[in-house]
C-alpha cells in the first residue's frame, strides 16, 4: 500500500516505535484494519504461547462462532494494544512475551509489508562497515545523493513556510531527511570504526 512506501528510515527508533508507525498508518488508512491486526494479534499469541505463560489476558469469546461475543472481545483487546503503545508502564510489562513481535507479524501478514525484515535487521544487522576505496567511494556518493535531494527539497518545501505543504509532502520531506541523517551516520560509524581499530592496535603493541 502506498502509505507504507514512505515511510521514515527509522534510524533511532526503537523497536516498539517502529511498530506502532506501522499500526498507525494501518488504522488510518484502511477500514477495519485495527480490529484485524488485534484479531490476528491475538491468535499469534495464544498459540506460540502457552496459557500458564502468558502475562496478557486477552479477552476470548465463550462462543467462537458468536459475532458479537467476538466484536465485544475484539473491543477490549483493541484497548489492550492501544495502552501497550501509548504506556511505558504496560508496554514493559508486555514486552516480556514480545508482544511487538506479534503485533508486526499480524501487520506483515495482512499488508505485506517489510516490518519484520526491519526489525530482524536492527536485532542482528548484517552490513558490513566500508573500509575499501572503492567501498567508501561508494558510500562517499549514495552520501551525497540522498543530502543534496532531501536539501534541495526542503528548500522547495521551506519557501513560504510549512502551512502550504500538503501532509503527504511533508510526510515525503521528513522522510528524506531521515534518510540523509542516516547516511551521515554510517560515515560517523566508518571513522568510529576506524578510530577503535587503531586503539586496539595500539592497545596490543
Amino acid at each position: 500500500m502506498k502509505v507504507f512506501d514512505m515511510r521514515p528510515s527509522f534510524h533511532g527508533y526503537s523497536s516498539s516505535s517502529i511498530v506502532k508507525w506501522y499500526y498507525e498508518r494501518a488504522w488510518n488508512t484502511m477500514n477495519g484494519a485495527k480490529r484485524a491486526i488485534v484479531a490476528r494479534t491475538v491468535d499469534l499469541y495464544l498459540s506460540d504461547i502457552g496459557e500458564e505463560h502468558r502475562t496478557i489476558k486477552f479477552n476470548l469469546p465463550s462462543d467462537p462462532d458468536d459475532g458479537d461475543q467476538f466484536l465485544g472481545c475484539n473491543k477490549k483487546n483493541i484497548k489492550i494494544i492501544d495502552d501497550f503503545f501509548a504506556d511505558n508502564t504496560v508496554r514493559s510489562k508486555h514486552f516480556r512475551d514480545n508482544l511487538d513481535i506479534y503485533i508486526a507479524r499480524a501487520i506483515d501478514e495482512i499488508f505485506d509489508t517489510d516490518i519484520c525484515d526491519i526489525l530482524r535487521q536492527k536485532l542482528f544487522p548484517d552490513e558490513l562497515v566500508p573500509q575499501t576505496e572503492e567501498q567508501l567511494d561508494e558510500l562517499l556518493a549514495e552520501t551525497n545523493s540522498s543530502y543534496t535531494e532531501a536539501v534541495n527539497d526542503c528548500v522547495r518545501v521551506f519557501r513560504n513556510g510549512l502551512s502550504d505543504d500538503s501532509e503527504e509532502d511533508l510526510e515525503i520531506l521528513e522522510s528524506k531527511l531521515l534518510s540523509a541523517r542516516e547516511m551521515l551516520d554510517k560515515n560517523v560509524g566508518v571513522i568510529e570504526h576506524e578510530l577503535t581499530r587503531r586503539k586496539k592496535m595500539e592497545s596490543n603493541k
